[in-house]
């Protein structure tokens, strides 16, 4: 039993393939597509023009319109009818996919996603014969694949054949699916009511795992606290957090088990199983090129389950990464609170709050989600990120000493980004002392983090302390990353630092070829060249590096030093006695 890879790429082709007959070879533009246009564009080329745009840009809502737009003037047309029912689908639009799908399926005939999505229409309204005949007939004959298993699985369930059901999920020895044929096994057992092969089931798949599936340790705890073990199911989830440590989702649920509440829904109807199913694919086939495939299945799991709070919030973050942010806003912002994922699917939210210039809102969410948040820190790291890029450094540091103080926990090789992040955020505040101390103990959870070397090292060298140790800290940061323009910047301001001009040039001749558009690189070698005696090479290099838009701190001394010579430039900045942030950081 496999995963039907033509399947998918049936799904991928009628999503992006741009072909209508004669209009395939018209005229390439881009035309501009509001997210809100969905009226016809009044002629058919027009439609099928901006239809074929809006698909390559993955807004399927605009898409589905236009096709259908298309498709009424072109009724006969395959290949529009086509993907105006898996736009339609792909848009959650399944009323227009339901009036479609009879005609796909009358068209052509070999079509295996025209069958299987009327089966889901079918298996939402209960009717079951007729689901699993569209189920069957959406896979070769013999083959049910591990979509149409998993669906007749829980059709034979709707229709009380346990049987047929419980051998619809038996293993099969492959393992890419008896993991997910384990599973559902486990939620079908748990259905009827068969403790005992439940219990079977959900060790068999959490063994599969290795005990590291948040999706099976969700459901097996639920399973657990269902059936009054709340110790063994707070283990399951210590389990999934020993190898995933600071896990939100699985924090989330181990705060829920603690207070009495359930840990996750449970399914109790064929139609929530079937979407669990689909849900689960979704998760399998949702990164790369197959994303497209996977907002289809998610928009099937949520037709079938609209209370599927994993389903959502996986396609919230499918419509964040195909930059349909307000979309994504709405989606996330749907997660119920009584869900795991609610904390991790708020936190993304503010993040695209934030980048489309609504600070405001985003700091009130996090705040509000940080007073809410049970167990973890995720909130508060959340608003720290929020306060330091948007160089509020107090506010950020204050931020990242409460989500320090709610891990709960001892530290571990996974929190070094916070003592990391707190640390930027008190050096900008004026706080060196205080800043190195984090930094120190950042490398100390994780030692030789290139990041981290990279800042303190600068940050020493630029302080004129520690130098033999900061050459020596940037050395072994160059050697973990190579290719990084900033690190190897780094190394050959402090060879310039120590008076080693010619090596300084050398250094800083590679940095320029990783980072050929960061203005510090090009100051720092035109430094060095003025220091080798090449002064129309210098002045060259500070002229380019004005050009690249650099720090506002930083046009003054250029300007100086492209006019006065470096002697200027440099008595300037003693002048101004500038403490502001290093310029080939990354923070």
């Amino acid at each position: 039993m496999r995963l039907r890879r033509f399947l998918v790429l049936g799904i991928l082709a009628a999503l992006s393939a741009p072909a209508l007959g004669a209009c395939a070879t018209g005229p390439k533009f881009q035309p501009r597509v509001e997210s809100d246009d969905t009226r016809s564009g009044g002629s058919l080329y027009g439609d099928f023009l901006v239809a074929t745009y809006a698909g390559n840009t993955r807004d399927a809502r605009v898409a589905a319109a236009r096709y259908q737009a298309a498709l009424a003037a072109d009724p006969t047309n395959l290949t529009l009818l086509e993907r105006a029912f898996v736009f339609s689908v792909a848009a959650g639009d399944m009323d227009q996919a339901a009036k479609l799908a009879p005609r796909v399926a009358a068209a052509n005939p070999v079509s295996d996603l025209a069958p299987l999505i009327q089966g889901v229409f079918a298996l939402k309204a209960g009717q079951y014969d007729q689901a699993k005949a569209f189920f069957t007939a959406s896979h070769p004959p013999g083959d049910p694949d591990l979509i149409a298993a998993l669906v007749l699985a829980w059709t034979a369930l709707g229709q009380g054949d346990a049987a047929t059901a419980r051998a619809l999920l038996k293993p099969s020895g492959a393992p890419g699916t008896d993991v997910f044929l384990t599973y559902h096994r486990a939620r079908l057992e748990e259905a009827l009511g068969d403790s005992a092969s439940a219990d079977a089931a959900y060790q068999a798949a959490d063994a599969a795992t290795g005990g590291k599936s948040l999706t099976v340790a969700l459901a097996y705890a639920a399973w657990l606290q269902a059936t009054s073990r709340g110790d063994a199911a707070a283990g399951v989830l210590k389990r999934f957090l020993d190898s995933n440590p600071g896990n939100p989702v699985a924090l989330s649920a181990l705060a829920r088990l603690r207070a009495n509440q359930p840990v996750t829904r449970r399914l109790a109807t064929p139609q929530q199983g079937a979407a669990e199913g689909f849900y689960g694919i979704a998760s399998a086939v949702g990164d790369g090129d197959v994303q497209d495939a996977a907002i289809v299945y998610l928009r099937l799991a949520l037709y079938l389950d609209p209370q599927n709070d994993g389903a959502l919030t996986f396609l919230a973050g499918a419509l964040e990464r195909a930059k349909l942010t307000e979309d994504a806003i709405l989606a996330y912002r749907a997660v119920p609170r009584t869900s795991p994922f609610y904390v991790t699917a708020q936190v993304s939210a503010a993040d695209l709050l934030d980048k489309s210039d609504r600070t405001d809102e985003a700091i009130a969410l996090l705040s509000r989600l940080e007073r809410d948040e049970a167990e973890g820190s995720l909130a508060a790291s959340a608003l720290g990120d929020v306060y330091r890029v948007r160089e509020r450094w107090p506010e950020a540091a204050e931020a990242y000493t409460r989500a320090i103080a709610r891990l709960g926990r001892d530290t571990t090789s996974e929190d070094w980004p916070l003592f990391y992040a707190r640390g930027i955020a008190l050096h900008q505040s004026g706080n060196w002392p205080a800043a190195e101390t984090d930094f120190r103990k950042a490398l100390e959870l994780s030692p030789d983090q290139p990041l981290v070397m990279n800042y303190l090292a600068y940050s020493w060298i630029e302080r004129g302390e520690n130098i033999d140790q900061a050459l020596a800290m940037l050395q072994r940061a160059v050697d973990q990353r190579p290719d990084d323009g900033y690190i190897i910047d780094s190394l050959g301001w402090a060879y310039y630092r120590l008076g080693q001009y010619d090596k300084a040039v050398q250094v800083l001749e590679q940095a320029i070829q990783f980072s050929p558009h960061e203005p510090a690189v090009y100051e720092h070698l035109g430094d060095a060249y003025w220091k080798t005696g090449r002064i129309r090479e210098a002045q060259f290099l500070w002229g380019h590096a004005l050009k690249l838009k650099p720090e506002p701190g930083r046009v003054p001394i250029l300007q100086a030093k492209l006019h006065d010579g470096l002697p200027a430039g440099e008595a300037l900045e003693r002048r101004q006695a500038d403490s502001g942030p290093p310029v080939n950081v990354q923070p």
